[in-house]
């Protein structure tokens, strides 16, 4: 059985949730029965419920559960937190439910007699991969007519966790007066107004020495945003790549002027001579699919490990950091179901087609090697030298895409050809010509290439 993928809650949600614990619960961080709760226990559990398709949970794990039952919250706690969480359990459903964000609940499962007791996530509470930020996060700014500034005040860029509200009427000593200032909810920092950006004057909770530099500092609502999340240590905003243009393998191709004979042969005229390229039959298997890059299995850490995806850590750390202990392929199809196209980044030209599976029909020709063409409508799609059995750069290499071929990183040559052949059968196809000399068969390759080049697919 595969691991649980918990959706990291989104700063806003998690900074709304944390002020609504401290509205109607007690301000955090508190103390409760021996239990401290925190800003992190409160995230931590909604993750927990929320990772769960009917957002609910038992509350606790009999010792010896019998097979097939679900395990509770408190194992899942134990699993994200260190040590026991027994006693976390009933402490943290009761502050949840105090505060609105979840409910009780009842799990019914045939190996147990009675329901067990479990916990609801509330709706509106719940999110997904790609979910927007909470309106009622939005409101946090209310008054502010700059959209900007709704966004970077929906999360203390200083602690983290609480909101920043507008405050109208409140001056601070030693402080110009000013029309209003920005307190946060949580641990009191606050800041002043300074023509279109703002400036941190004070902060009341966090001794941390790293915040003295930010002191008396002066940001756009942007870079503020940014230091929020973590993304700009020195202030700088960061910038998310252009998108590429998507780059279509099954688009429609010209035809060309390539005549096939009777035998099926594609009669190819090259230097005054006609060079007949023999076709092979592809016998294909299972239907064509999309979205093979969505099957990677590595997280979106370890991707960004590789060097060709160095230019994406920034932008990753400024807006999807809390997304990179996810599979890629799970976080880059979300992204693609709503129509972010930030997902093709990592993907490269011919990443994100429909893909089949084909292998080449029985035949002394495809023991050969020499010059393998793909050629489609009659016209000169691609050609490469085999210095092996045309067999094994046919079923091996363009017959099959796995998902790391669709990444930046991968194989665009076999994802480009691949996908032409199996979604233009009738059109396209494969012909390959034995040529031993090395001479002649760097001749004809680069007339084919040339060919190519001149009429780019």
């Amino acid at each position: 059985m595969s691991a649980t993928q918990f959706f990291p809650i989104r700063p806003e949600m998690l900074a709304l949730a944390c002020e609504t614990v401290t509205q109607k619960v007690s301000r955090l961080p508190f103390l409760r029965s021996g239990v401290m709760v925190t800003g992190e226990l409160i995230g931590v559990t909604m993750e927990c419920l929320n990772a769960e398709s009917t957002k609910t949970l038992p509350l606790t794990t009999p010792r010896d559960p019998p097979e097939g039952a679900a395990e509770g919250l408190d194992r899942c706690l134990e699993g994200r937190l260190s040590g026991p969480q027994k006693a976390t359990v009933p402490v943290i459903a009761e502050v949840l439910v105090s505060a609105g964000i979840a409910a009780p609940a009842q799990v019914i499962e045939r190996q147990f007699i009675n329901p067990r007791k479990a916990l609801r996530l509330s709706e509106g509470w719940t999110w997904h991969i790609a979910s927007t930020m909470s309106p009622r996060a939005k409101l946090a700014g209310e008054g502010v007519a700059d959209t900007s500034a709704l966004s970077w005040m929906s999360i203390c860029p200083v602690c983290r966790t609480g909101i920043l509200n507008r405050i109208v009427g409140k001056q601070l000593f030693g402080v110009p007066h000013t029309d209003f200032l920005i307190e946060c909810t949580h641990c009191g920092a606050k800041f002043i107004p300074v023509g279109p950006a703002y400036r941190l004057v004070s902060i009341a909770t966090i001794r941390d020495p790293l915040w003295k530099k930010y002191l008396d500092k002066t940001y756009p609502p942007e870079t503020w945003a940014a230091i929020a999340r973590g993304t700009s240590p020195g202030g700088n905003p960061l910038k998310r790549p252009a998108e590429k243009p998507k780059a279509d393998a099954a688009a429609t191709i010209p035809s060309g002027n390539l005549a096939r004979m009777n035998d099926g042969s594609l009669a190819v005229p090259i230097d005054g001579k006609t060079i007949y390229f023999r076709p092979v039959p592809l016998t294909f298997s299972g239907p064509v699919r999309e979205g093979a890059f969505s099957r990677m299995q590595k997280t979106l850490s370890e991707v960004l490990e590789d060097p060709a995806f160095a230019h994406l850590l920034d932008p990753v750390n400024a807006k999807y950091s809390r997304y990179l202990s996810l599979k890629a392929g799970l976080f880059l199809s979300q992204l693609k179901e709503r129509h972010d196209p930030f997902y093709r980044e990592f993907l490269n030209p011919y990443g994100d087609e429909k893909y089949g599976s084909f292998r080449a029909a029985e035949s002394h020709e495809i023991d050969r090697s020499g010059i393998l063409l793909v050629s489609v409508k009659r016209g000169i799609y691609y050609a490469c030298a085999c210095e092996g059995p045309f067999r094994g750069v046919i079923n091996d290499s363009f017959g099959r895409v796995i998902p790391e071929h669709c990444y930046l990183n991968g194989d665009p040559v076999r994802c480009r050809i691949n996908a032409v052949l199996c979604n233009n059968r009738s059109d396209a196809g494969l012909f390959v010509y034995a040529a031993t000399m090395g001479e002649e068969r760097d001749r004809i390759l680069a007339f084919l290439n040339g060919a190519n080049k001149e009429n780019p697919r």
